[in-house]
């Protein structure tokens, strides 16, 4: 029981914190010059996911991925010590709860390890996405034609694509090119329909699966009559309601912090203008 104890607190302390955060900064500087030189090894994680990656690239090329390898290890450590050293403080402040004057102090003192706990949940949601998640790559839509996923059963038409170009003459470099695009898909299942717009930075969200727009053409108006078309990439992500779970619980953290702050402030002021109160009837 002593050693599980023993593990415990080290798991927690603050030194392990530092020791951690200093190996992360020794490991991304090691990382820099292979992420910087070989980008197209580390390009088709977020198309495949962590795990296939780490079992194709990640494998062959480990002299220039090892460092990704480390620093999820690190993570995983770093997460561990953060809930331990919450969790530890945690305890002490529910056991002391009664030293508090009110119940709304012992609450908004709560608000840091609230904050905490919200960032393992979002670290949980982004591994779960990276490990778990499901991409179905190179879909292609042409306006009026539609493609159909088995898993989840649902289909997926483009009814408009809208490529505006550019039409000045300030910037010769841009004539005639494509500077946005928007694309209207309707997605449908035996249970229900939506029909939204999507855009780069604007991905649409169908539940459980995420629509985002990676490529489209022509580039440029003009010419030959170019056949226009989106591609697509659409991604089964289970992890997305952790993150933004814990998103959620962050900015209440956030708030209860900074109205914890505001009351203290104010108490504080209130202490000060009595004191100095008091000072000046003494005088007297």
């Amino acid at each position: 029981m002593k050693i599980i104890h023993a593990i415990w607190f080290f798991c927690g302390h603050i030194h392990l914190t530092l020791v951690i955060i200093g190996l992360m900064m020794l490991d991304l500087f090691a990382g820099y010059h292979p992420l910087k030189h070989h980008p197209e090894f580390f390009a088709p994680i977020n198309d495949v996911g962590f795990y296939k990656w780490s079992m194709t690239y990640g494998v062959h090329y480990l002299k220039h991925t090892f460092w990704l390898f480390m620093l999820v290890g690190l993570l995983a450590s770093l997460s561990i010590n953060t809930f331990v050293c919450t969790t530890q403080r945690m305890t002490k402040l529910i056991r002391h709860r009664s030293a508090f004057s009110t119940r709304i102090q012992f609450v908004l003192r709560l608000s840091p390890h609230i904050i905490h706990y919200s960032m393992l949940l979002m670290f949980l949601g982004y591994l779960i996405s990276y490990l778990c998640a499901g991409t179905h790559m190179g879909k292609v839509l042409l306006p009026g034609t539609s493609i159909s996923l088995a898993t989840p059963a649902c289909t997926i038409t483009l009814e408009k694509l809208d490529i505006d170009y550019y039409r000045g003459d300030r910037i010769a470099n841009m004539a005639k090119r494509a500077i946005n695009v928007t694309a209207v898909i309707a997605i449908k299942n035996d249970h229900r329909q939506k029909r939204a717009v999507l855009g780069f930075n604007q991905p649409i969200y169908f539940s459980p699966i995420s629509i985002h727009l990676k490529d489209f053409a022509p580039k440029t108006s003009g010419g030959m009559g170019r056949r226009r078309f989106i591609h697509v990439i659409i991604k089964n992500d289970p992890g997305k309601y952790y993150y933004f779970a814990g998103m959620l619980f962050f900015t209440l953290g956030l708030f209860m912090y900074l109205w914890e702050k505001r009351v203290k402030n104010g108490e504080f002021k209130i202490k000060q203008t009595m004191t100095q109160g008091q000072g000046q009837e003494n005088r007297l």
